[in-house]
């Protein structure tokens, strides 16, 4: 959202080289703050004694300090790797997991870009002024932000089947009760729906990642996310081209209708999953 109000000034003060100059380095710089202030993790620091001085460290700052003569070991490998990169995503056990994750990222991705992609000229189709269909992206986006950060917590506290089933049910049941409201008529309620909207979708994607990190073990963490994203990313070219195809066709309607069937087989993908975050104990 603020990029959107920043771009316009640059744009309009500066020229578009101007804006892909700053969208260009802040990444850079962002790289550089990641690589000398975000700490390693505490699984993989445990996988290399060299490095124990470095978890003792890393575990003292977040209240949980450790004598120096206790060794370390990653509880959620207790047994080796029988393999390690692509194939070990696939390993007795692990596959059916890995299966629904990729499905689950496909079609929520693929529901995220048609909204990022198509939202707006969706409320165009219907007949909203250009701001008011400005507005309904933003507060997609808004609630997007609140919902990650709400389902967060919720993983924190219950483990993170059951939020992330409720928000992939939320997400379904906002697009379909969308359907329903008439966007000339009833534009507040349009906004605030695709508020709810964007808060139930993005917090199952967004959340998505710590169950990736969860499912796989340290030596292949990297590796099962990178290809889940892989798989979310086709979902989201996909969504580009769905979402023109749809609103040609049918309109409001039946772009509304694709986002909810989306969103309902990323709840039935996450069903599937049987390795979900445990909830808190005590």
């Amino acid at each position: 959202m603020l990029a959107g109000l920043f771009s316009s000034q640059v744009l309009a003060h500066h020229g578009w080289r101007a804006l892909f100059f700053i969208g260009g380095t802040l990444p850079l710089g962002m790289a550089v703050l990641l690589f000398a202030a975000l700490p390693e993790s505490p699984r993989f620091l445990a996988r290399v004694p060299a490095r124990w001085g470095e978890l003792r460290a890393l575990l003292a700052r977040m209240s949980r300090p450790a004598q120096t003569n206790i060794p370390f070991a990653d509880a959620n490998e207790q047994k080796a790797e029988a393999r390690a990169g692509f194939g070990a995503l696939f390993e007795p056990g692990r596959r059916r997991d890995t299966l629904a994750i990729w499905c689950a990222f496909f079609m929520c991705l693929l529901a995220v870009y048609s909204a990022f992609s198509w939202l707006p000229t969706m409320l165009a189709s219907e007949g909203l002024a250009v701001s008011v269909a400005g507005t309904g992206l933003i507060a997609y986006n808004l609630g997007g932000v609140l919902g990650a950060l709400c389902c967060a917590l919720a993983i924190t506290r219950f483990g993170s089947r059951w939020p992330l089933l409720l928000c992939a049910a939320g997400g379904a049941a906002t697009a379909f009760m969308l359907r329903e409201v008439n966007a000339a008529e009833h534009t507040g309620w349009l906004v605030l729906g695709l508020g709810l909207h964007g808060l139930f979708v993005n917090a199952v994607q967004s959340t998505m990642y710590a169950l990736c990190t969860f499912v796989y073990p340290t030596l292949v963490r990297a590796t099962g996310t990178a290809a889940a994203l892989a798989f979310g990313r086709l979902g989201a070219i996909l969504g580009a081209f769905a979402g023109a195809m749809v609103i040609t066709a049918g309109g409001a309607p039946l772009y509304l209708g694709m986002l909810g069937v989306a969103m309902c087989l990323v709840c039935v993908a996450l069903m599937v999953v049987k390795r979900h975050i445990a909830p808190l104990q005590g």
